[in-house]
């Protein structure tokens, strides 16, 4: 059962310096998960573009698709799109398709026909990309890189447009709630997970009054395999360790 990765590139040295807040690592993480894939990384890295084009030539041959967040606007800060075309050995096009796709936005929102230069720079893009998602505000796409705006806004609306064909057979989460501390049960948990090397165990302890010590994770695509791998587990504690249980 194949599981696509994916890794995120936040652009953005205003994100480094905390004068942004970043939104779109976590709405990502969440979506790409909801879709059954497998974040890899996120990375956030200045307005650089030769830092860009390293981290887009190293992370895209790891994963399926990379997804870059920020720098493709008309300023002079905005340096994904060219650090792509870096990383990928191409040069520098205007897209047809994407020039008239900012005319037709320019006189939606503005009402006017005349388009400075300086928003159709934003249709120069590697040679070879394309546009997919929705032709109003269209997604590039060069090879596996999916160039998206920092705008939360837009960028929501165009890794939603370009996500909704990534979906892959969702991960099944189950857990379990318990009343021991971790050291109490870590060398069952390491038994277990070696058993199941095809479920991914993960064990969260909490210190802040709750009603369970630690919360212990089992996940995979196939819930046959998670609902095994916790009975195993659960089966093996002691009386009273367990407060509650979650998932299949």
């Amino acid at each position: 059962m194949h599981t696509p990765r994916a890794a995120l590139i936040v652009v953005g040295s205003e994100v480094l310096s905390a004068k942004v807040h970043d939104e779109n690592g976590p709405y990502a993480t969440e979506r790409l998960r909801d879709l059954g894939v497998r974040l890899a990384s996120i990375v956030t890295i200045p307005d650089e573009l030769d830092l860009v084009a390293e981290t887009v030539a190293r992370e895209r041959a790891r994963v399926d698709w990379l997804f870059t967040s920020g720098g493709v606007g008309p300023t002079h800060d905005d340096v994904t799109v060219p650090a792509v075309a870096k990383a990928l050995g191409r040069p520098i096009r205007r897209l047809p398709a994407l020039a008239a796709a900012l005319r037709e936005g320019h006189r939606r929102w503005l009402g006017v026909d005349d388009v400075p230069e300086a928003v159709l720079k934003m249709a120069d893009v590697p040679e070879g990309a394309r546009l997919a998602g929705d032709p109003s505000y269209p997604v590039i796409v060069a090879e596996n890189v999916v160039m998206l705006p920092g705008v939360p806004r837009f960028f929501r609306m165009q890794f939603d447009a370009f996500c909704a064909s990534l979906g892959a057979p969702p991960f099944r989460l189950a857990s379990a709630y318990l009343a021991l501390r971790e050291d109490e049960f870590a060398a069952l948990l390491d038994r277990v997970a070696r058993e199941h090397p095809d479920v991914e165990i993960g064990s969260y302890p909490r210190f802040d009054g709750a009603d369970h010590s630690v919360r212990v994770t089992f996940e995979a695509k196939d819930v046959g395999r998670v609902t095994i791998a916790r009975a195993e587990f659960l089966s093996r504690l002691p009386p009273g360790a367990i407060v509650r249980l979650e998932g299949p």
